[in-house]
């Protein structure tokens, strides 16, 4: 197989991964990434088994930036555990879960970066012109024209690559509104998320002594934020027990808040250009599977290159796009199940995941991650 020229645009969870799984196909791979600085913003991140064994496949070692996750509840606005999610751990495939900080998890894909990668800093791609053998590709403040193979559009849910394909693409709203950060962690020992009307309180054990914490609410598109913290406060006041100490322990408001915006269906590229992670498929976030999905999306990619860039793109669709839908479909739905507001509704809802037998909760945790292995076994 010929070596291709890869220009992989965005350098973040998915792109970077990316530049590893290409690099390692034997691709000349460049990355770049519109930021000038290294990304240190975020707040935490949960990685699943499915996003640990691409990752482990990849020679990426998370173990010092990160700590196990044995065990997930989900609980009422009460306080009462409606399910207690602890997944059998399958012998020698590692953590069933790790969370780390989303900072940790760049600087660890940075770390892991082959030396033969070009990465480009500062550097935005503000178009891109598939010619059927090359890819022409113009950045920012850069007049000339530079050709590549193949070009990765990494650049997230509102990426200027897909833009160049597709053009303005209207993004879902999810009606629901979040807040995220990193605060000091007062006594949470596993993973939590709290339900209660119109409203979710996450909260996530991070290495040294941190906690990563969500708070999701039902609202408008682009509502006001409530006041710190008396505003917040009125928000959750339904919250009780573990999670609501969450609000009393805060010192500051949130650093984080967004809109939980999606793309309506997943668009994988044109001819030699192809989208991962964000820009191909948005997902919300409440099944945590949203950079899992780029991961995996990453690895895919070396696999579809392996035979060259005729049919790549038919490759990779076939490769990913039941999977992803899947995951989309289902992260939808839980987030519309989750914000019930009617107390009847989320009374049979809460009874019904009380009665959910332990192992059919494991088995659904195992179909949403246990796919990675078949990908892993591609050749």
């Amino acid at each position: 197989m010929r070596a291709l020229d890869v220009l992989v645009a965005g350098g973040g969870i998915g792109g970077l991964t990316a530049a590893r799984a290409l690099r390692r196909a034997g691709h000349r791979v460049t990355v770049a990434e519109r930021s000038p600085h290294r990304s240190t913003t975020g707040a935490g991140i949960v990685l699943a088994p499915n996003a640990l064994r691409v990752l482990a496949a990849l020679d990426v070692d998370l173990s010092e930036h990160s700590r196990p996750l044995p065990s997930f509840d989900l609980v009422d606005a009460a306080g009462a555990v409606l399910q207690h999610i602890r997944p059998r751990r399958p012998a020698g495939h590692g953590e069933l879960s790790r969370s780390l900080s989303r900072s940790s998890l760049h600087t660890a894909l940075h770390d892991h970066l082959p030396d033969e990668v070009r990465f480009l800093a500062g550097r935005a791609v503000a178009s891109v012109r598939d010619t059927g053998q090359t890819v022409e590709v113009g950045f920012t403040g850069d007049r000339a024209v530079h050709s590549y193979d193949i070009v990765v559009g990494a650049d997230g849910l509102r990426s200027t690559v897909r833009q160049q394909l597709t053009g303005p693409l209207a993004l879902r709203y999810s009606g629901t509104t979040c807040w995220r950060g990193i605060t000091d962690n007062t006594g949470f020992t596993n993973a939590v998320e709290s339900w209660g009307p119109g409203t979710r309180i996450g909260a996530v054990p991070l290495p040294g002594r941190k906690l990563y914490y969500y708070l999701v609410a039902t609202a408008p598109r682009r509502a006001p934020e409530p006041g710190w913290p008396d505003g917040f406060r009125r928000v959750f006041a339904h919250h009780r027990g573990e999670p609501a100490r969450l609000l009393d322990a805060l010192t500051e408001a949130p650093s984080l808040h967004h809109d939980l915006e999606e793309l309506d269906k997943p668009v994988w590229g044109s001819g030699r250009i192809l989208l991962l992670g964000d820009a191909a498929h948005a997902i919300t976030p409440n099944q945590g599977q949203g950079a899992a999905m780029a991961i995996e999306d990453a690895y895919a990619l070396g696999l579809c290159l392996a035979s060259g860039t005729d049919g790549a793109l038919e490759r990779y669709r076939a490769l990913r796009h039941r999977r992803v839908r899947r995951v989309q479909l289902a992260s939808r739905r839980i987030g519309k199940v989750s914000h019930w507001q009617s107390r009847p509704a989320r009374v049979l809802r809460d009874t019904a995941l009380r009665r959910t037998p332990p192992f059919a909760a494991q088995n659904r945790y195992r179909a949403l991650t246990e796919p990675a292995r078949a990908l892993l076994r591609k050749p």
